[in-house]
């Protein structure tokens, strides 16, 4: 018989990620994908977010932002007019979304989504490469209102 040990903080946060992992997967898994596929109607949900996104912040932030952060040697523009730098980032957010929906459609003529659990990792793969984007959004409106 093994003896018990008492489970400690981090090991606690392990086992919840992984269950609530474990559920996403399976949301986005299956035959049809589920609610929150992302090649589907969940990454473009996160198309409108950026949008949004830029939309609250262009009243917010000034009539340029800056782009680059250094000190020292000059190697070119710090700053962009801000209705270009807000529009840049759902178009990088959509061109990728659209990207993820021809990469899946080919990948299913190709039959490489043999099983529902290879499509729900190339769909959790989606929503996090979108939400890293749209995180780095934010994470850039903020520091400019700093």
């Amino acid at each position: 018989m093994q003896p018990t040990r008492p489970i400690g903080p981090l090991e606690r946060i392990v086992e919840r990620t992984r269950r609530g992992a474990t559920r996403l997967a399976v949301r986005v898994g299956g035959p049809d994908g589920g609610r929150l596929r992302p090649t589907a109607g969940g990454g473009l949900l996160v198309v409108l977010a950026s949008i949004a996104v830029s939309l609250a912040s262009a009243t917010v932030l000034g009539d340029s932002v800056r782009i680059r952060w250094s000190v020292g040697t000059y190697y070119g523009p710090e700053y962009a007019p801000t209705p270009l730098a807000l529009a840049a980032f759902p178009a990088f957010v959509a061109l990728t979304y659209l990207g993820s929906r021809a990469l899946a459609a080919g990948l299913e003529r190709a039959d490489a989504f043999v099983t529902d659990h290879v499509r729900g990792l190339y769909e959790l793969c989606v929503v996090a490469t979108l939400t890293t984007i749209v995180v780095a959004q934010a994470a850039f409106v903020v520091a400019n209102l700093l």
